[in-house]
Formats: C-alpha cells, sequence, structure tokens
C-alpha cells in the first residue's frame, strides 16, 4: 500500500515536472520562474523532486492567503494537476 501511495505521488510530481518543462523551457518563452503554492502538505521527497527540476514549492498556504494570491498575480487556483493549463498560470 504504501508502495501504491508513492508511485500515486510521484506521478502527480511528474505531471508538474513535465507541465513546467512545457511552459519553461521552450527558448521563446517568457516565464522562467515556477512557484507551487499548496493549501495542504508536500512531502519532503516531493519537495526534493521539484526543487531537482527549479520548481519552488510552498505548502500549508492558509485559504485566504491563496485569494489574494491569485488577486495578486492574475493565475488561478487548480485543484488536480490534471486540469493545469498556461491560462492558469500568474
Amino acid at each position: 500500500m504504501v508502495d501504491a501511495e508513492r508511485m500515486f505521488t510521484d506521478e502527480k510530481v511528474r505531471k508538474i515536472i513535465d507541465f513546467k518543462r512545457r511552459v519553461c523551457d521552450q527558448p521563446d518563452s517568457k516565464h522562467k520562474n515556477f512557484i507551487i503554492i499548496n493549501q495542504k502538505g508536500i512531502d519532503p521527497i516531493s519537495l526534493e523532486m521539484l526543487q531537482k527540476d527549479g520548481i519552488v514549492a510552498l505548502r500549508r498556504a492558509k485559504r485566504r492567503n491563496m485569494e489574494r494570491l491569485t488577486l495578486a498575480c492574475g493565475g488561478n487556483a487548480v485543484n488536480s494537476v490534471e486540469e493545469l493549463k498556461i491560462e492558469d498560470l500568474g
């Protein structure tokens, strides 16, 4: 069961990393930095995977702060990695 949970989590992290590479690693891309802000926890292994690919990840953000971030940055809060789109970035 632990192995299945680790594989599930690693797959989500890989989807985030792939999304970041599609958006940020293009030569003509104006997006060069990538930050994940999560309201829940992020385990240390996932944080390390994200960090190795140059992604800053913040965990346990309060709901009100998430609302303020979307207003300040122009991005959208997303509930799952399957819903990630370039239009959601701020």
